[in-house]
């Protein structure tokens, strides 16, 4: 008997035997298509993700294979928010080169990558990044209009990390697009651009001319008031004051001096030594390295004073830095050792046959 031929028979016999066989037919039919629809809506779905797989693999690819010096940033937008992965694209194109001291670099838009800092995520971005050899991998989210309501997740190879090794970071902006002006454009890009270059936090590690135009748009920047936390200003406020003060003390320049005092006063007032220790000490550095060089430009025995103050105490919360201990009595044994082996050559000179 043949499949159509058997359920013909099964249908006749359940007509005949059980009361509203119809609508049991009626729902099987229903489910049959329900189920063949659920069937189409997976099919497509998981179409979809291959395509999206191979179109990402096939962009990091072409990326590896541009020959173009520079910076090499993939960027995954946010899913759920399209205008925001314009408004972050726009903000690095246009403000990279200017943190960047002009430094030639490409973009590369990737698709979405879901799930935030999820371990399948991040291993997601690491693969991107590898294919591509890129520089950065940059991707968003958007969760609300709070002051966290844009996060920025990214992998960072700045200092000559491998894929594998690469820095994941996090820079969490508001969700809101009021306040996506182009001083949080700034701000956005120049903290990427911290992660990119690490050594953007270490004014020695540039020309003083450089710094000082570092120093220049730093100060634009905060002068703007972006809406970003009072920890990201923060961040922002101590790169200022660190340029500041090297091209105050390099350059003669105490242009932005008065503002580098202001700044590390505030912050000493509100900081908790307990909690922040490193950037308490950094902070009384700065702000007694910026009173010399104000004194040596204008006199002032009270500043003098009060320079010698900050800096007695930042040289007294370093003495208690785990690391200087440790070379202080690395430095300690180091000199016990010399004085061991003076002290036998002396013996042989004076007592050696």
């Amino acid at each position: 008997m043949s499949i159509s031929g058997w359920a013909q028979t099964a249908e006749n016999w359940l007509v005949t035997h059980v009361p509203g066989a119809d609508w049991l037919i009626l729902f099987g039919a229903v489910m049959a298509v329900v189920t063949a629809l659920l069937l189409v809506i997976w099919v497509l779905r998981l179409s979809v993700r291959i395509l999206s797989t191979l179109a990402n693999e096939g962009k990091a690819h072409a990326a590896r294979r541009r020959n173009a010096p520079g910076f090499r940033i993939l960027i995954a937008p946010p899913a759920e928010d399209r205008a925001a992965g314009k408004w972050l694209h726009a903000a690095l194109a246009q403000y990279l080169p200017v943190f960047s001291f002009g430094a030639p670099f490409g973009l590369v838009k990737m698709g979405a990558i879901r799930g935030g800092l999820e371990s399948r995520s991040v291993a997601r971005a690491r693969k991107r990044m590898a294919k591509a050899d890129a520089d950065m991998f940059l991707w968003a989210s958007r969760t609300g209009n709070g002051e966290r309501g844009f996060e920025l997740h990214g992998l960072s190879r700045g200092g000559g990390l491998t894929p594998a090794e690469a820095r994941l970071f996090t820079i969490a902006l508001p969700g809101s697009r009021k306040v996506r002006s182009d001083d949080l454009a700034r701000a956005a890009s120049y903290l990427i651009t911290k992660q990119l270059q690490p050594a953007l936090s270490d004014p020695q590690a540039f020309r003083a001319e450089k710094i000082r135009q570092l120093a220049t748009d730093l100060d634009a920047l905060l002068a703007g008031q972006p809406a970003i936390s009072p920890t990201l200003r923060a961040e922002i406020e101590a790169d200022f004051c660190a340029s500041g003060v090297r091209v105050a003390e390099e350059l003669g320049d105490v242009t932005p001096l008065d503002k580098v005092i202001v700044m590390r006063r505030q912050h000493l007032d509100a900081a908790s030594e307990a909690a922040d220790t490193g950037k308490v000490i950094q902070a009384r550095l700065e702000l007694g390295r910026a009173l010399i060089v104000r004194a040596e430009k204008q006199f002032d025995q009270n500043v003098v004073r009060e320079a010698i103050a900050q800096l007695s105490l930042a040289v007294e919360g370093l003495r208690a830095d785990p690391m200087i201990l440790k070379a202080q009595s690395a430095s300690d044994a180091l000199f016990k050792a010399q004085s061991m082996i003076e002290s036998r050559k002396r013996f042989s000179l004076n007592f050696g046959s």
